[in-house]
């Protein structure tokens, strides 16, 4: 009896995958002998009418495709595009496998971990698990590794300036510019191509985005939520300077893609000497510097579209604990007691500071000397004295 011929999972099992009746039905086996029999069997057992009234379970692929059909209709398409990531790289020895046939889990989830980090097996796990409840079957419970705390690094308020010098004339300045208002990138793109500045308001008007699909950037009529669309005042005179210089001459604002501005935004950090960020590294730093301002953390929702606080709360907490820090360095700095040599050097430079208009600094330079060589035979003859 013809059967295909078996592979080998990354698992170590066997697998053949009949079609029988219009259906798909998945063995599993521990052995290359042991998938063909029992292929064998179950084809010879059709063949003879005796399994033509049993129903056979989807594989876990079958039922994700289903799941991405039956709502990549209501799903962002950058959205789709992850989960049919997921369904071509993750779990790659389960996929062809009936939910049913899968005992252990957890090793599974085990397994995974060593082939992608803990975030990327915390997503693909999230669309197993609702592919799974949506077909109304099982859903086993696993642990999940914990994620490791990787805090989005955003500029601090001093830093901004010198990121705006090195940003001025760069190809992507408007799009580095609209992302430290506090526009996500899929945002600042759409703005770009539409020219979504309203200078008489002083507004850029936010709605919609260009997201990442299966077939390219597509354009989005909405935003990641109803929050999304928005009004948000131009804070940048260079935005407005920028888009009047745009407008004036005719011309549209020239586009570029998501990786291009972040390869921009790198280089543009490294030339300003300030921390090193990404294109949502700057919407961040958007926030820190309202916090700095002392922007109402509701108009910040506003402005940036946030459609809950959860996120704006994490920042204002890490910028709160900076001002901390900085505040217990300026108390324990008042009550500190400098050391003698602190004081002669401050005095030192105190007496330069006077005398500079008046004399050759470096003439003081053997006072210095000679004031830190009395000082030490004063202090050896009051320890010898004790």
């Amino acid at each position: 009896m013809k059967i295909p011929e078996p592979r080998q999972l990354p698992s170590g099992s066997w697998h053949i995958q009949l079609r029988l009746g219009g259906q798909s039905v998945s063995v599993t086996e521990s052995t290359r002998a042991a998938c063909i029999k029992t292929a064998q069997l179950i084809k010879a057992e059709h063949a003879a009418g005796k399994r033509v009234q049993q129903r056979v379970e989807e594989t876990l692929g079958d039922l994700i495709d289903k799941y991405i059909k039956r709502y990549g209709p209501v799903l962002s398409p950058s959205t789709v595009r992850g989960y049919t990531s997921i369904r071509e790289h993750r779990f790659s020895d389960t996929m062809d496998r009936r939910p049913g046939e899968i005992r252990d889990w957890q090793n599974v989830i085990n397994r995974e971990l060593k082939f992608c980090s803990e975030h990327t097996v915390k997503n693909a796990w999230g669309l197993v698990r609702a592919a799974l409840k949506d077909a109304k079957q099982p859903v086993p419970t696993v642990k999940l590794a914990p994620l490791p705390d990787n805090e989005l690094s955003f500029l601090q308020p001093e830093e901004i300036p010198k990121f705006l010098e090195a940003a001025r004339g760069d190809l992507c300045e408007m799009e580095m510019l609209l992302e430290l208002h506090g526009l996500r990138s899929s945002e600042a793109l759409q703005v770009t191509r539409l020219n979504l500045i309203d200078l008489h308001a002083n507004r850029i008007m936010v709605r919609g985005a260009i997201v990442r699909s299966n077939d390219g950037m597509v354009q989005k009529k909405t935003n990641k939520s109803a929050a999304g669309t928005r009004p948000v005042p131009i804070l940048i005179p260079r935005l407005a300077e920028l888009a009047y210089d745009y407008q004036i001459a005719g011309k549209p604002i020239p586009t570029h893609g998501t990786t291009a501005i972040l390869r921009h935004v790198h280089q543009t950090c490294a030339a300003a000497g300030v921390t090193d960020v990404t294109n949502h590294g700057l919407r961040r730093s958007f926030a820190s510097l309202c916090y700095s301002q002392g922007v109402n953390m509701h108009v910040l929702q506003q402005w940036g579209g946030w459609s809950d606080l959860g996120t704006l709360n994490k920042i204002y907490i890490k910028c709160a604990q900076r001002d901390k820090t900085d505040a217990e360095r300026n108390m324990q700095a008042f009550f500190y007691e400098p050391t003698d040599e602190e004081r002669l050097a401050l005095a030192f430079d105190k007496l330069r500071e006077t005398l500079g208009d008046y004399a050759d600094l470096r003439e003081l330079e053997p006072l210095r000397v000679e004031l830190a060589h009395i000082q030490m035979l004063t202090k050896n003859a009051h320890d010898t004295a004790k």
